[in-house]
């Protein structure tokens, strides 16, 4: 056996997929996974927290868990959906760069904390913690809004063409305004659970987008175009 053929059987020994390509194709799969599954669990895993943890009460938002025994849970989650929307390589430069630039959000607010109402001291961090994260889900569905519809022309059936958009229209429409009634919220009402279900509620709008896209793209195989 030549040396070459015993590198190539090496190499493919080495992977789990029948080419190179595949095996990208299936990392750039995994690290949607991440994101999408990073939003999803994130609040579910704190409300059970919350729920089996008589040290941990249940917290008016998701960032106020930064101050309890969740903190980790916090920070590690939101971390890495900053990591892999960093990682996640957009299909033109303008996505790439919306979605890097909201990895960095969140990778800011996961650091920089809310207020720890159980002090009664203002923290200026808080103004730059609720910016920042209003201002991660601006740019995650202005990625949507611009570049969403990019590979849904690869799609042959026309009639889920046109389901795909009109779904994306609507998650864009509430990853935007969900954040913002958020925002609205953490100035304005009460600390209770009202502000936890909102942003929950925008989680899992931007978690739902990344998942059917997702399987979008499995149908009209655009992924082929990141190879």
């Amino acid at each position: 056996m030549s040396e070459s053929t015993s590198a190539r059987g090496l190499y493919a020994d080495a992977t789990w997929c029948e080419a190179p390509a595949d095996y990208i194709v299936q990392t750039y799969f995994v690290l949607r996974l991440v994101i999408a599954g990073g939003a999803l669990l994130l609040p579910a895993v704190l409300l059970l927290w919350a729920a089996a943890d008589p040290v941990v009460p249940m917290q008016h938002s998701i960032s106020a868990f930064y101050y309890t025994r969740a903190h980790g849970v916090f920070v590690g989650a939101v971390v890495a959906i900053g990591v892999a929307l960093l990682a996640y390589r957009g299909y033109t430069r303008g996505s790439n760069l919306l979605l890097n630039t909201a990895g960095i959000f969140a990778i800011v607010v996961a650091l920089v904390p809310t207020t720890d109402l159980s002090t009664g001291v203002a923290d200026p961090g808080n103004i730059i913690h609720a910016v920042v994260a209003l201002a991660f889900f601006i740019f995650a569905a202005l990625s949507i809004v611009f570049y969403g519809h990019a590979t849904v022309g690869d799609i042959l059936d026309p009639r889920s063409q046109q389901r795909y958009r009109a779904v994306y229209r609507v998650i864009t429409a509430t990853v935007v305004v969900l954040p913002v009634i958020a925002f609205v919220l953490a100035w304005n009402v009460e600390h209770d659970a009202t502000l936890f279900i909102v942003e929950t509620a925008a989680l899992y709008a931007f978690a739902t987008f990344w998942l059917i896209k997702t399987y979008e793209l499995s149908r009209s195989h655009s992924q082929l175009k990141i190879i």
